[in-house]
């Protein structure tokens, strides 16, 4: 399958004291789409997204934990597996 015919998975995550989380953000038809989703993301909103029921930060009983505030990363997973994270700009 050549580059010009994959599809490229984003996603999105948290870094939590129990480990990272990984969660499907949809497809983009391209690595050029991708990256710039990825970019866009962690840019808007601060990079803000709806935190899903199962992460460790919904049931996660430290109540004063700064991983819960955090930003979450995001990137895309190229056809091989390969995961690539973008940051926010200017870091």
């Amino acid at each position: 399958m050549s580059t010009s015919e994959q599809r490229f998975e984003l996603v999105y995550g948290y870094l939590h004291c129990v480990g990272r989380t990984q969660y499907h953000g949809g497809y983009a038809p391209d690595e050029e789409a991708a990256d710039r989703w990825a970019r866009r993301k962690a840019r808007e909103n601060g990079g803000r997204v709806r935190v899903p029921e199962s992460d460790p930060v919904r049931w996660c009983p430290v109540g004063h934990c700064h991983m819960k505030r955090q930003r979450p990363w995001f990137g895309y997973l190229l056809a091989d597996g390969q995961l690539t994270i973008r940051p926010p700009a200017g870091e």
